[in-house]
């Protein structure tokens, strides 16, 4: 067996706290419109007199940016990034010298933030860019070149109102209203540090990231939905008040017709308002996609690997087949005694689910 000289850090702002060792974290990053969480434990140094008090122990605590930072002596000396935002919740034990924090990262801000303001013609990008400047993030937005970055705001029709009441209106958090504006156009949006990214969830076979695990899995935990295995069909339907007439779409992952399919049970309807035939097609799609990923689960346990992220795919051996699937969550645990070991959700995620 290979060995390793796992080595972590926690940066305050860019700077190492001398006054606090690192004990254990449990890191969760996914890909299920959340934010990226951390928690982390520490230990007081009590040989040291200190000169000041922690952040956290001020009359008006105000968190620094952390960043948690791992990596292998064995292989580089270079430092990666697992994870950065800021702590929600301190909780300080004095007579076992503890302190433990709760972390969120950047895609907290537009979790905490409630959407004010009214808007009108903008497009799914436009309200992407003004959401991350009001919650003082940069931007990473690549949407796809299909018309799914169409107009959104407040029209006259009476379709576009009713879809606001749930959509898109002001009692609403900036993250919930994001999250939508990324569905509609079948992207994955997240933080990567400061950076507020929306990006296709589509992967091209040519340039997916495969990290092969076949040989360096302590356990495989396979389940499956047969009801999904036996096949689904979605249907998308939506209206035009001013034409006053409705589109239907049924697709069951091979083709679209106007009619259901017989012999199919499980029917996932959809309405949406005031779109096209082309859209409700490409609705239909990525619903499909995103339901029928569900049909086979696969939790692995792992000796942690420092570059595995959500949206990359790991070939793994099932029974008497070899699969490669989407890395859907990673939860990254360390500990002096333990070392570092992930556990992992995996999924059917190559056609962009």
């Amino acid at each position: 067996m290979t060995t390793r000289q796992i080595e972590v850090r926690i940066l305050w702002d860019g700077i190492e706290n001398p006054d606090l060792a690192l004990k254990s974290f449990e890191l969760d990053s996914n890909r299920y419109e959340s934010c990226d969480t951390a928690v982390l434990t520490f230990a007081i140094k009590r040989q040291r007199v200190r000169e000041a008090p922690f952040w956290f122990e001020q009359d008006i605590p105000s968190s620094p940016w952390i960043s948690v930072e791992i990596r292998d002596n064995k292989i580089s000396s270079g430092w990666i990034v697992l994870f950065q935002g800021r702590a929600d919740h301190v909780r300080n034990v004095d007579e076992h010298s503890l302190v433990e924090m709760e972390c969120r990262d950047a895609l907290a801000a537009l979790i905490d933030l409630r959407v004010q303001d009214s808007w009108l013609n903008h497009t799914g990008s436009d309200l992407l860019q003004d959401i991350a400047r009001s919650a003082a993030l940069a931007t990473r937005i690549s949407l796809p070149d299909d018309g799914s970055d169409h107009m959104m705001g407040q029209f006259w029709q009476v379709e576009h109102k009713r879809g606001a009441l749930l959509s898109q209106h002001r009692f609403q958090t900036a993250a919930d209203l994001a999250f939508a504006v990324a569905r509609d156009a079948l992207c994955d949006l997240y933080a990567d540090g400061k950076t507020l990214v929306c990006q296709p969830s589509y992967v091209n076979d040519d340039t997916a990231e495969i990290i092969d695990v076949r040989n360096a899995v302590f356990e495989t935990d396979v389940s499956r939905d047969l009801q999904l295995l036996t096949g689904i069909v979605v249907h998308m339907a939506s209206w035009d008040s001013r034409q006053r007439s409705s589109t239907h779409i049924y697709y069951d992952g091979k083709t679209f017709s106007q009619d259901a399919p017989s012999g199919v049970t499980v029917l996932h309807s959809f309405r949406v308002p005031g779109r096209r035939l082309e859209d409700l097609r490409r609705l239909a799609r990525g619903k499909y996609e995103r339901i029928s990923a569900h049909a086979m689960s696969v939790r692995i346990s792992m000796p942690g690997i420092i570059r595995l992220r959500p949206r990359q795919f790991i070939k793994i051996s099932l029974g008497t087949t070899e699969q490669t699937l989407g890395v859907d969550q990673v939860v990254s645990r360390f500990s002096v005694n333990d070392g570092f070991i992930q556990h992992v959700v995996l999924r059917s995620r190559r056609n962009g689910a």
